[in-house]
């Protein structure tokens, strides 16, 4: 693998923004449109708390080691270690939220379907 993981993560952040722009810029012209978009969201979100929890147990691994100090602004280490783990906790947990709801708007999008325009009365 030739793309390290700060890459994938500017390609991954860089896809978002050009979704945004796309749904901008066209929106969606048939239900089976969103519908598909609704899916890959979903499993990004799904994607996010694993990507926290491995973000986390990456920085325990360096902290274990000895490897992370304070970076000399004046706030103590600890407390920067502290308030990294409670937030990544809140993260986690509006992750598994978003998920949540995603796969639900997912769900009710699939029963949407296409109206043709009225039939004419013969």
């Amino acid at each position: 693998m030739t793309e390290n993981i700060e890459q994938h993560a500017e390609g991954a952040a860089r896809s978002l923004v050009e979704l945004v722009r796309a749904l901008q810029d066209r929106g969606i012209e048939h239900p089976v449109e969103a519908y598909r978009v609704h899916s890959y969201l979903t499993r990004c979100a799904g994607e996010l708390r694993t990507a926290v929890e491995l973000i986390e147990a990456s920085v325990q691994h360096l902290q274990d080691r000895g490897r992370l100090m304070s970076d000399s602004r004046g706030e103590p280490f600890d407390d920067v270690l502290q308030r990294f783990t409670e937030s990544s906790a809140a993260a986690k947990d509006l992750a598994g939220a978003l998920h949540g709801r995603l796969n639900t708007a997912y769900s009710a999008i699939g029963h949407v379907a296409y109206k043709d325009g009225p039939k004419e009365q013969e």
